[in-house]
């Protein structure tokens, strides 16, 4: 059995768009935590930056999950409201 993804997205949002992309977010975790592959998909507000965490079944799951309509329209609103984007693959390690 594949290992899950997990998956951090930090956004910077440009001056003054925190709110529309944490509302984009919003619409877009709705949409992707009916997915079949999708096991979590949670969004953290900080004061500057705004972080996604996701969790994916597998490769397949994340594949068909980029080209879900919901994934093309949030992305591309994204890139309009963020000044940077940064995608990064994790590992939780077990905790004591």
């Amino acid at each position: 059995m594949a290992e899950p993804l997990n998956l951090i997205v930090t956004l910077q949002p440009h001056a003054g768009r925190l709110p529309d992309v944490v509302s984009t977010l919003a619409t877009l975790a709705q949409a992707s935590r009916q997915e079949a592959g999708c096991l979590r998909y949670d969004i953290a507000v900080g004061k500057e930056l705004v972080y996604l965490f996701e969790v994916w079944s597998d490769r397949q799951a994340l594949a068909a999950h980029e080209k879900q309509a919901h994934f093309v329209v949030g992305v591309a609103a994204l890139n309009r409201l963020c000044a940077s984007q940064k995608l990064e693959f994790v590992e939780w390690q077990a905790q004591g």
